[in-house]
């Protein structure tokens, strides 16, 4: 995957654990940890969806990426097939993919800032 998924799939990974983490009550007798946090959360079923429609979004960002790669590729070794208008048109729908993958990031960030800076 771009650095630029994986960023984000870390940062939502860590909000995913800190919203289970918030809706676990505490153990009133009980003091030990629970083995594996994730599964709290797929527990709750409120994350896994969200996860997997994440991780979805994300495969296409970077399948849109990787496709656009190809035919540029294919295009600048000469293979007649690929015209340069389907080209630019891979390599725009890309971008624009990748430039609306940055803003979910920025606002993810934004509202993790914001849960942090939050007084308890």
């Amino acid at each position: 995957m771009i650095p630029i998924i994986t960023a984000v799939a870390g940062v939502l990974s860590a909000l995913s654990s800190l919203s289970s983490l918030a809706n676990t009550p505490a153990p009133a007798a009980d003091p030990a940890p629970p083995a594996d946090p994730s599964a709290s959360a797929a527990a709750s079923g409120s994350a896994a969806p969200f996860a997997d429609t994440l991780q979805s979004a994300l495969n296409r960002v970077d399948g849109a990426v990787a496709g656009a790669d190809q035919k540029a590729q294919a295009f600048a070794s000469g293979d007649q097939s690929v015209s340069l208008s389907d080209v630019m048109i891979s390599l725009e729908e890309a971008n624009l993919a990748l430039q609306g993958a940055a803003a979910a990031r920025d606002k993810v960030v934004a509202a993790y800032n914001n849960v942090m800076n939050m007084p308890v």
